[in-house]
């Protein structure tokens, strides 16, 4: 019975703890009896026995299980019961309620539910839908189920063997010998959490964890079904199941990447949406042998060639997914990523690494042994066939997948290469360029292919008729890439061949549509293909031409905390140093730091920056708008400050900029004296930036800062702030007496950058004592960077077209499927 302390409510973690036993004992369960279902049943036909009755009601109660699960975390998260590690750790009393599904998937174990909340939603519908394949299909997924469970057991074994770590773990118990928890009623001294990262304050952090790890289940699907095949040797019926699924999976986990793109644009300040993070290529990789699989399994579906090389796709792929998961969740990336786990990850090290070899080890256990009884055409493939290019480019692709895992890899096998050659090897020092050269060469030859293997057809082409087409396509092509490589000045070799690439695939998927596909499900690939040339073309020239206005033309070293001397220099000559109120020119722009904001329920400050595009023979302002990058200092354990951007989006461009170093005008405030000054009405103090006139006294107080008691004296002084434009504003600074105490409420002239205090009133000469305080205009300021992206548009247009064709497939599939079903 564990002993219930002072404020503690121990009946949620209780039940959590419960709730996590029964969703292992059920996954197990319902595995089992798939397992028993599917030894008994013949190939091609389902025997409704009791062991599917017994699986299936077992799976739902698991489901019900992992579901209660989620609630009763919620319940902890919503109610604040900080007397949890989980609660504690991530979330707090000031946390917006939008974001307390953040804090959910912010740590381990709740992603970790996550994941598995959708393999249950996901093996209800294959439950519903598998027919003859449901109880080998069923029992891969619940048996993945079991191993997710035991991530969230939180058991040590003896030996100090820890197994998962438990959502409901007690603030006590995970941080015992703490001083604090030796009093009973620790609780009333813990009244608040720790809260979510402020980085994470974002409604992407809402929308992009759920859509990723739906990406990440619903590779499950397919490699069920692969198994499932292998089991008892049927290579037809898996076909259309697998595709529809592979579609279905292609389409989320790539809106998932691409999601995370946006949110790094929007929120993130290394100024794009792509920098080959560790993490990054973690979820790249999978989808990029999924996309492989996809089409070999067409191959097989049109040709009956190339069913073992779609088979291992799709097992990599799945073994892709779990070797991305461990290098992201157990620490081994912390010093090459900023987005992966690091401490609380080392737990799951050998954890994740059974899972690896757990379904690894099956899939490639299976391939060997019914590698020589796969079914195969012996005849070559002809050059001009669909299916020969199709192959050669899922091969590719899995080239591209392995080069990109290898390098991401280095952290895992350079303590074995040193320890075998007695040399370091170190990851790149510049990751996108390394990235970059090697990648280029795949996304020139795959766009390509794209583009012409729409026009081959299966098993044999008439290359004639085709070559009558292309010619065509070529010459619009070549014509597209002239325009947009003279308009945009892209220059260098690989560069333009890049731009001929991507223009040739648009033209040529567009082509397609137009001279032979009629028919508007049927256009899923052309589509796809489309949306991918369009996506590379934003690429290039976002990336090659994205252009920084904020240039240094003053020269020093700028205070942007760097202690590497050649990245100070870099950085420094490419942003901008803003003083409050002063215009600098930036590119056709004049940008003015206009001061900053804060709000009491959000802990960023958030810095005011117009821009004016004004006519250089008038002077007249030609276009203004204002943006509100905002920063903070993180509070969680790291360095430094952290800037989340502001863009203007235009059709064709946006202007990018955030914050990389800012002034503390308050502190410098405390290091300046009051001036005093004694005033009759009508009198006035000037101030740098204008003047101030004493209007006399007021005992009416409309101050949310001041809370009048019995026996206050209280008065406000009336003053009018004016400026070079005339009156601007005015001020009350207050003066009570509370208790015999003369007490001040001081008022913040933000533009003028003063602060005023009534300090006296002096009855016999009907005057005031008013005190002021001016801010060095020196010392309020901002270090600007701002970025022109052209056409980032387009990365966004062909990523939502891309999807759309992934999904116009899978509708056409079910839907050919349905009508062969009638």
């Amino acid at each position: 019975m564990q002993t219930q302390f002072i404020g503690e409510h121990l009946l949620p973690g209780q039940l959590g703890h419960l709730f996590v036993i029964l969703s292992f004992i059920a996954s197990l369960f319902s595995a089992f009896c798939y397992f028993r279902s599917a030894q008994s049943e013949r190939v091609g036909e389902v025997e409704s026995n009791s062991w599917l009755r017994l699986a299936r009601n077992g799976f739902i109660i698991h489901t019900a299980a992992v579901f209660a699960i989620f609630i009763t975390m919620y319940y902890i998260l919503t109610q604040h019961l900080f007397e949890y590690h989980y609660a504690w750790e991530h979330s707090s009393r000031a946390l917006p309620a939008k974001y307390l599904l953040s804090c959910f998937w912010e740590g381990q174990q709740g992603s970790f539910l996550l994941w598995s909340i959708w393999h249950s939603v996901l093996g209800i519908i294959v439950m519903f839908t598998g027919k003859g394949l449901e109880s080998r299909a069923m029992t891969v997924i619940a048996l993945v189920q079991v191993c997710l469970a035991t991530v969230l057991f939180g058991i040590y074994l003896p030996g100090g063997i820890q197994i998962g770590t438990s959502p409901f773990m007690l603030l006590r118990v995970q941080m015992q010998g703490a001083p604090i928890f030796a009093q009973a009623n620790y609780m009333s001294m813990i009244t608040d959490g720790n809260g979510l990262n402020p980085l994470l304050q974002n409604y992407w952090m809402v929308i992009h964890p759920p859509i990723l790890f739906l990406g990440f289940a619903s590779t499950l699907i397919p490699f069920a079904f692969i198994i499932a095949a292998l089991w008892k040797g049927d290579y037809q019926q898996f076909i259309k199941p697998t595709l529809t699924w592979g579609l279905f999976s292609g389409a989320v986990l790539g809106t998932g990447i691409m999601m995370g793109g946006a949110w790094a644009y929007e929120s993130l300040n290394f100024g794009g949406y792509w920098a080959w993070d560790p993490v990054e290529n973690a979820s790249l990789v999978p989808w990029m042998i999924m996309v492989a699989a996809l089409h070999t399994l067409l191959i097989f579906r049109a040709t009956g060639r190339s069913l073992a090389i779609t088979l291992t796709f799709y097992v990599l792929s799945y073994i892709a997914i779990w070797y991305s998961t461990f290098l992201t969740r157990t620490g081994v990336l912390g010093n090459t990523s900023v987005h992966a786990f690091t401490g609380e990850g080392k737990s799951l090290f050998w954890h994740l690494l059974i899972f690896i070899a757990v379904f690894g080890g099956i899939g490639i256990a299976l391939l060997a042994a019914r590698w020589k009884k796969l079914p195969r055409v012996h005849s070559e493939e002809e050059l001009t066939s669909r299916e020969f290019w199709m192959f050669i480019g899922s091969f590719i692709l899995l080239l591209s997948a392995l080069q990109i895992t290898f390098t991401t890899s280095i952290p895992v096998w350079s303590p074995l290469a040193k320890w075998i050659t007695g040399k370091d090897v170190a990851p790149p020092v510049n990751p996108v360029a390394h990235y970059n050269n090697i990648q280029i060469w795949v996304v020139m030859f795959i766009s390509v292919l794209s583009a012409k293997v729409l026009y081959l057809k299966f098993k044999h082409t008439d290359v004639r008729t085709i070559i009558s087409k292309l010619i065509i396509v070529l010459g619009i092509a070549t014509a597209l890439s002239f325009i947009v490589g003279y308009t945009q000045k892209i220059d260098g070799w690989q560069f333009i061949m890049l731009l001929f690439c991507c223009c040739f695939s648009i033209v040529a998927n567009v082509a397609y549509v137009f001279f032979f596909q009629k028919s508007f499900k049927k256009m899923g690939p052309a589509m796809s293909h489309f949306g991918f040339g369009l996506l590379l073309l934003g690429i290039l020239i976002t990336g090659h031409k994205k252009e920084v206005i904020s240039l240094n033309t003053l020269g020093g070293i700028l205070p942007l905390g760097k202690t590497d001397m050649r990245e100070a220099i870099k950085e420094s000559q490419e942003n901008v140093m803003l003083y409050k109120d002063v215009p600098v020119a930036m590119n056709d722009y004049w940008a003015t730091y206009k001061g900053d904001s804060t709000s009491s329920d959000d802990p960023r400050t958030f810095y005011k920056v117009v821009f004016e595009r004004k006519d250089t023979a008038t002077n007249k302002i030609l276009e203004s708008f204002a943006l509100y990058p905002d920063a903070f200092i993180n509070p969680k354990g790291q360095q430094g400050l952290i800037a989340n951007p502001s863009s203007k989006h235009y059709w064709n461009k946006d202007i990018f900029t955030y914050v990389s170093s800012v002034s503390q005008p308050a502190k410098d405030a405390d290091t300046v004296s009051f001036k005093s000054f004694r005033l009759h009405k009508g009198d006035s103090v000037f101030l740098s930036k204008g003047f101030i006139v004493f209007n006399g006294f007021s005992t009416v107080i409309k101050d949310a800062r001041y809370q009048p008691q019995a026996g206050d004296v209280a008065v406000s002084a009336m003053l009018d702030i004016y400026n070079l434009k005339g009156k601007s504003n005015t001020a009350n600074p207050i003066y009570y007496i509370r208790d015999k105490f003369e007490n001040h409420i001081e008022d913040t002239l933000n533009s003028e950058g003063a602060i005023v205090r009534l300090a006296k009133i002096i009855p016999e000469d009907n005057a005031a004592e008013i005190e002021v305080k001016e801010i060095d205009p020196s010392k309020n300021f901002v270090v600007l960077k701002a970025i022109v992206f052209p056409h980032i548009n387009m990365v966004w247009l062909g990523t939502i077209v891309m999807v759309l064709g992934f999904l116009l497939s899978m509708w056409n599939t079910i839907s050919k499927k349905k009508r062969l079903s009638a």
